[in-house]
């Protein structure tokens, strides 16, 4: 089922990007750490299966990050998150797309550090929100790497967080998202 989802993904995507110039990669890492004390890591989890695409022609950015695949230090955490939290059995994905601005593609062929933003929509749990954030382009020799980091509130995406669990956590939750494309 996961390499279906990834296989239609991947269509819908591609030929809208048939045209242009355009990368894709498997490289991309989201870890959020959504502890109200950033010190302790009890209910961080990350995932290194994100799946992206940059057209670089338009700007526009597309990335796909299956919920199993986030991964915590506790099993039972992990079982609570997929079952109860984001039921990824009914949710199995998060997914943002978007537009780049400030980026060219100029900035590609040269190594540096560029500050840019990205705007758009990410669908999770079933919701789809507006979202706009800063992002820090590092190309280096043949890859392009995207960080973007910023929070969300579990209750814009309708996920329910147990009143035991909630005292525990932060009421805004820190991602980040970290991207590298090989570049030509």
């Amino acid at each position: 089922m996961k390499k279906f989802i990834l296989l239609v993904f991947a269509f819908l995507f591609i030929t809208n990007f048939a045209n242009a110039q355009t990368y894709k990669t498997r490289d991309a890492y989201i870890f959020f750490n959504p502890n109200k004390d950033q010190t302790h890591k009890d209910y961080a989890a990350d995932s290194k299966e994100g799946t992206a695409i940059l057209k670089v022609e338009t700007n526009d950015v597309a990335l796909l990050v299956p919920m199993k695949t986030f991964h915590f230090n506790n099993a039972l955490l992990e079982e609570h998150f997929n079952e109860n939290y984001l039921e990824s059995n009914k949710y199995p994905n998060a997914t943002y797309k978007g537009k780049l601005t400030g980026f060219n593609k100029d900035q590609l062929n040269k190594d540096g550090v560029y500050n840019i933003s990205s705007e758009g929509e990410v669908t999770l749990h079933g919701v789809t929100k507006k979202f706009s954030s800063a992002v820090k382009l590092t190309v280096k020799g043949k890859t392009a790497t995207f960080n973007c980091v910023f929070k969300i509130k579990a209750e814009d995406y309708n996920i329910n967080i147990p009143a035991l669990v909630k005292p525990k956590l932060s009421d805004e939750t820190p991602l980040e998202a970290t991207i590298n494309f090989q570049l030509n």
